[in-house]
This record gives structure tokens, C-alpha cells and sequence, in this order.
């Protein structure tokens, strides 16, 4: 535990224009010399761990990731003045043919930062060594150059949210998307070699993000690794290769795929001894950022050149755990709204390539369409018997490696929170969430159940809004919106003006207020060439003596039909009513927005957060019939009125309410939001009505 260990540092680039100055590189290096180390090779090194060599004296390693152009200009003829050597790994797209060229021949160089910029974006390699250069290095200098990937490939590892693409975003951004355009968005990046990641993908003027599979990025690291190994090659001549991971990070997948290509040894960012019996295929490095001085150099070098003291300050490399699998939950059989979302979900996460699981009753009306979008289906008999479900549940976590549950309705929320326990009890973690659809009290039990999950995602602010009043933290209270995956074909209106209420019998849905609103305008216009529709309801006989009976007979009731017959419904008609007393954010609302219906709706709930009164609709007071019948009859009058609301909201709908917006958002949840972000951002509606 006492014998020697060898440093390895790592640098970038050395100049004054990236921050890190020549004059501290070189009190570095004579720091080196005067505590008496010797540098040697990457080869050297390989043979000490594999017991071929001794640690006979005191050696360290200079390695420097990328090859910028000022590791020729200012970095090499410091090493040669003072008799040193470095390792260089190049990135090998980034290698141009040429000529060796001096300083004068370089006039200006610029940040790292900008460099990559440049390569990626215009493939101007200028800013880093060229093919003659690393030949030098070898040949005649008798330094060492290795393979550093292709192109140094970032990824999106998550959808924590950072910002729009602008001048100021990480260099990896422009390798991600190749073209700049300030609307794109911008999320968490990792390197590419070690993280599946979520790509775009631009389709009909849109960016859509869907996951790399294990295959796909095993391909990739395989392809990006053979290349740049090639090529390399040619360049050093050498028999033994060795490799750098980008940003230090690599997992089991991208490290068999190096040993697969045949490199010998790769040098990751982590820290602990590099000695007799190290893995070779895991180099410990100490990373050296540009505000360090000499005095810090001379700590690394003895912390991490005893055997004892490099391992007791270690560092590994940790993975953020990656979002592969999710698992939906609901007791319920039934279409309900919260069902369709859970469908709208599942058939989101599958887009993007993620793998999806529906645990269900067996007599769930959900099973035939989470089948055929490719979901995995496991059926649970009795939801009554909440610890036997959860301990049923806690087995398919673990069986099918799941990283994320979602519940929909309460019994499945139970369940879901008891095996959480029984799953940590196991050692298997997964994160926790709570779908809520509705704007009534919360169970009193739900800021406990906040805790022991990962929070609730709610479907509108006002849904949160509840919940913060009873107490849940407002850091375990989220908003995702619906979302709607329509057809996109143009709806097809009938040829007389339709008005339709989608709803149901019960009170909250106010299906009387539409009756009434119908009967208030009947009686001061005979309305000839317009239909009313009660979509969900199957006769009117409750209402007799309510309104006149003429109307009650010139309200058509289709009673309860499919979801798909009711887009359908919504598809031909004009204007959409919601009369509800409670909302939160009804899917049939958005089913409207996509059918391109003007709406009329009462202010319950969270439908203002979608209608701006007077421009994509008319908002109302819950109960004031008075006000939905003067909105109607003001929309069947105006064509025009109706036909630019219509427009609106289906803008509206596809924006911010589709299938690649509902992926963005639940993802940014799964992925754990930074303390910094907003928990509840609403659609920017103001400024796509503007537009």
C-alpha cells in the first residue's frame, strides 16, 4: 500500500486566447522537473500495469485530448526544450493534409470553443494539427498520438431543458443539429459514445427527438471507432493502440466495442493509482482546468504518485442512469380521459423510441391499442388486494428493469407507493410519478405520497394549484399538458353549422347549462340551418320541463360512441361547447383545437390557460348560459370569426399540445427538472397568436 503510483494529467488547449497561458504551463512542466518526474509514454506506462516494467523511478504522463493547434504552436516546443515527452490524441476528421506550419503561418488562434465550432459547422479544421504536424509529433519528436473518436460526438442524454440554441450554447451543439437556428431547443448534453441520447429528427419543417437503441449506439461506437483508429494508423505507425474517451465517459457498451476494435488501453477522466495491475482499458487522468498553478500541481503529484493516497482520492466514472424503460399503471377498464392520456403517453415515449409497459386489469378496454403501438402488456387480476398488487408490481419492476412509473388513477397510486418501498428494500430504484387530471381535494394522504414518489404530474397549473393549497411541495407538483396524436388531415365540415358538447350526464360536465345556453338562443333565433349535438348523452327526458320542449327535440344525442367516432363528430362541426361547473383540461378540448373548431367554453378549471377570450375562443362563467348563448349565436353569424379561431387553436394543438411536446415535456420530468427550472410553464399562446 506504500509502493508507487503514476500520475497522468490531462490537458487541452494551451494558449492565452483559451484562458490556460503558456508562461503556467511552463512553471507546470518545471514543477515536474524539480520534484524530480520523469515523463513517459502512454506504451511505458501500458507495460507497467501489465507487470512488464517497473515503476523504477518517479514518472507521470502528459496527455493532451484534441489537438488544437496550440499544442504545436506552444505546447511541443516547451516539452522539447525541457526533454519531455507527450501523449496527443486527435480527434481524426479534424485531420487535414498540409504543411508543417510555424507560428507566423497560424496568425490568429483561436478558444477551443471556437474551434470546434468551425470544424463542425463549416469543416474548417484549421484550428487543430494536421496530418504532417502528428507525424512530426511521432517521427520525429518522438512524442505519441492516439485516437480521440471521429468527430468527439455530444448527444441530448436527457431533456433537462438548458435553452434555445444560441451563440452562447456548448460547442457540442453545433454536432448535434449541424445548423444553427436560434428555435431550436437545447437540453442536457453527455458524450455520444456513452448515451443512448435523444436525436432530431426534422420532419415537414418540425424537430421531433427519438432515442438511439443499445444496437444503434453499439453500431455507431463500432463505425465512429474503426475510422478513427484507421486513420490514426497511418499516423503513428504504432502496434499498440490507445484510446480517449470524449469527456472522460464511457459504459460496459462502448468499452466492449474499443476492446472489440482492438485498442489496448483507453484513459478515461477518472482518478485512483495507475500501477501494476491497473486495467489498462481504464487509465486513471487527472483533468487540468486552466486556473491551476503550479503549487496545485505539485499536491496532484504527490497525492496521486503513492499507491495509498491515489486511491484514497479516488474518483469514478458515474453514469447518469438513462431513461429505457416506462411503466404505466391504471386499475381502471374504462376509456376514460385519464386513460386516453395514458394511451397518448405510452404511444409518445414509443416515438421516440423509448420501450414502454402497461400494467392492466384484464378486462382494460386499453389492451388492443397499447399492443398494437408495440407496448408490452402484463395483465394484473386483483387491484383490491393492494400488497399483493404491489408486491406483483414491485416483481415486474425488477423483471423488466424499469426506470420509471407513472400511475394513473388512485387505487394504482396505493399500490405504486408500497412497492417503492419493497423495491428499495430489494436495492432496485426507480423514480415515481403521479398522473392528476382533476381540480377537487386531494386525497389527504397526498403530500406524503408526493415524498415517497417523485411528485404529480398534473395537466394544467390549476390542477397544480390545488395541490399546492393542500400542501403537496411545489417541488412535487409538475405540469404536463394532454396531448393529442391526430390524423392531420383538414376536417371536412358539414355543409349546415353544427355546434357539439362532448361530455356526459354528470354534474360537473354541466351538460344542463348546455341545454339551457341552446334553449336561450333558440328562443331569440330560430337558428333553421344549425344542429346541436350532446355527444354522451343518450336521451334528453331529464330536461323535460327545464326548456321548451322544442328544444329539447332539436338537440341530436348519439348517447355514449367510440373516441374515434367522436373525432369524427368533431371533424365535421363548427363550433365547440364546453359547459363544465370542474375541469382541468378536458381531451375533448384539445380534440376541438385539432378538429379546428372555434370554442365556447365556461372559465372552470385550467381551459383558460389554453383560450384567449375573444381571439381562439370565448371564455364564460360557469353557469352563465346567458353569456355561452350569445357566443354561439355570435359564431354561427361569422364564418370568418369562426374560420381564424379554428385556425388558432389547431396551431395551438399542433405546437405546443402534440405527441413531440408531450415526449419533451414528460421527459424533462422522468429526468429529475433542476431546482432552477419552472416547474409550470404554460404555452407561450400569446406569441404563436401573434405570429
Amino acid at each position: 500500500m506504500f509502493g508507487k503510483s503514476i500520475p497522468v494529467f490531462c490537458y487541452h488547449a494551451v494558449c492565452e486566447e483559451d484562458g490556460h497561458s503558456p508562461a503556467t504551463f511552463a512553471s507546470h512542466l518545471d514543477m515536474i522537473l524539480e520534484m524530480g518526474f520523469k515523463t513517459i509514454t502512454a506504451d511505458h506506462l501500458f507495460e507497467i500495469c501489465m507487470g512488464r516494467k517497473k515503476i523504477d523511478d518517479k514518472y507521470v504522463v502528459l496527455t493532451f485530448d484534441d489537438c488544437h493547434i496550440s499544442n504545436w504552436i506552444n505546447v511541443v516546443p516547451m516539452l522539447e526544450e525541457r526533454g519531455m515527452t507527450g501523449v496527443f490524441f486527435a480527434i481524426s476528421d479534424f485531420i487535414d493534409s498540409g504543411k508543417i506550419r510555424t507560428r507566423a503561418d497560424v496568425p490568429k488562434i483561436l478558444p477551443l470553443r471556437e474551434a470546434f465550432i468551425k470544424a463542425l459547422s463549416e469543416k474548417d479544421n484549421t484550428q487543430f494539427m494536421n496530418e504532417s504536424e502528428l507525424k512530426s509529433l511521432v517521427h520525429d519528436k518522438g512524442m505519441e498520438v492516439y485516437a480521440h473518436t471521429c468527430r468527439h460526438q455530444g448527444c441530448f442524454k436527457d431533456f433537462r431543458f438548458f435553452d434555445s440554441y444560441n451563440a452562447d450554447s456548448h460547442w457540442s451543439i453545433w454536432g448535434i443539429y449541424r445548423k444553427f437556428n436560434p428555435s431550436l431547443p437545447v437540453f442536457q448534453t453527455g458524450s455520444a459514445f456513452a448515451y443512448n441520447g435523444f436525436w432530431p429528427v426534422f420532419r415537414k419543417g418540425k424537430v421531433l427527438f427519438k432515442r438511439r437503441t443499445d444496437e444503434e449506439r453499439r453500431a455507431f461506437c463500432r463505425d465512429d471507432f474503426a475510422k478513427c483508429l484507421k486513420k490514426i494508423r497511418k499516423i503513428n505507425g504504432a502496434r499498440r493502440q490507445f484510446f480517449c474517451w470524449p469527456w472522460g465517459d464511457f459504459d460496459s457498451i462502448s468499452m466492449q466495442e474499443a476492446i472489440a476494435c482492438g485498442f489496448s488501453g483507453t484513459f478515461t477522466l477518472e482518478r485512483s493509482a495507475n500501477m501494476l495491475g491497473t486495467d489498462p482499458m481504464r487509465f486513471n487522468r487527472i483533468g487540468v482546468a486552466s486556473s491551476k498553478d503550479a503549487a496545485w500541481i505539485k499536491k496532484r503529484l504527490l497525492m496521486y504518485s503513492n499507491e495509498a493516497s491515489a486511491m484514497a482520492c479516488f474518483k469514478f466514472f458515474s453514469k447518469r442512469n438513462e431513461i429505457n424503460k416506462i411503466l404505466y399503471i391504471t386499475d381502471t377498464g374504462k376509456l376514460s380521459g385519464g386513460s386516453r392520456q395514458l394511451i397518448n403517453s405510452a404511444r409518445a415515449m414509443r416515438s421516440a423510441g423509448l420501450d414502454v409497459v402497461a400494467v392492466l386489469p384484464p378486462e382494460s378496454k386499453l389492451i388492443p391499442e397499447l399492443e398494437e403501438m408495440g407496448a408490452e402488456v402484463v395483465i394484473l387480476d386483483n387491484f383490491k388486494n393492494m400488497f399483493a398488487a404491489a408486491g406483483f408490481l414491485s416483481e415486474v419492476i425488477e423483471d423488466k428493469q424499469i426506470d420509471v412509473v407513472h400511475t394513473f388513477h388512485n387505487r394504482a397510486v396505493k399500490i405504486a407507493c408500497i412497492s417503492k418501498g419493497l423495491s428499495l428494500l430489494g436495492g432496485r430504484k426507480f423514480k415515481l410519478f403521479f398522473n392528476r387530471g382533476v381540480i377537487y381535494k386531494p386525497n389527504p394522504l397526498a403530500p406524503l405520497f408526493s415524498l415517497i414518489g417523485n411528485g404529480y404530474i398534473c395537466n394544467s397549473a390549476k390542477s397544480r394549484d390545488v395541490l399546492l393549497k393542500n400542501y403537496v411541495p411545489s417541488k412535487r407538483a409538475h405540469v404536463v399538458y394532454n396531448s393529442f396524436i391526430g390524423g392531420g388531415r383538414k376536417p371536412r365540415r358539414s355543409v349546415e353549422t353544427s355546434v357539439i358538447y362532448v361530455g356526459n350526464s354528470g354534474h360537473a360536465k354541466g351538460p344542463d347549462v348546455f341545454i339551457k345556453a341552446v334553449d336561450k338562443l333558440l328562443s331569440q333565433d330560430s337558428c333553421d340551418n344549425v344542429r346541436f349535438t350532446a355527444v354522451g348523452l343518450e336521451n334528453l327526458s331529464a330536461y323535460q320541463g327545464m326548456v321548451a320542449g322544442s328544444t329539447l327535440e332539436r338537440i341530436e344525442c348519439p348517447g355514449y360512441i367510440s373516441h374515434e367516432e367522436v373525432v369524427k363528430q368533431l371533424a365535421i362541426s363548427h363550433v365547440y361547447v364546453m359547459s363544465s361547473r370542474q375541469e382541468s383540461m378536458p381531451n375533448t378540448l384539445l380534440e376541438a383545437f385539432d378538429a379546428g373548431l372555434a370554442t365556447v367554453c365556461t372559465n372552470a378549471g385550467g381551459t383558460g390557460e389554453l383560450i384567449r377570450d375573444g381571439i381562439n375562443g370565448f371564455l364564460c362563467e360557469a353557469e352563465d348560459f346567458d353569456a355561452l348563448a350569445t357566443a354561439m349565436k355570435r359564431l354561427i353569424d361569422d364564418g370568418d370569426l369562426r374560420k381564424n379561431m379554428g385556425r388558432i387553436n389547431r396551431k395551438i394543438v399542433r405546437t405546443y399540445l402534440s405527441s413531440s411536446a408531450k415526449v419533451q415535456a414528460l421527459l424533462r420530468v422522468y429526468s429529475s427538472l433542476p431546482e432552477d427550472t419552472p416547474l409550470t410553464e404554460l404555452p407561450d399562446i400569446d406569441s404563436l397568436i401573434e405570429e
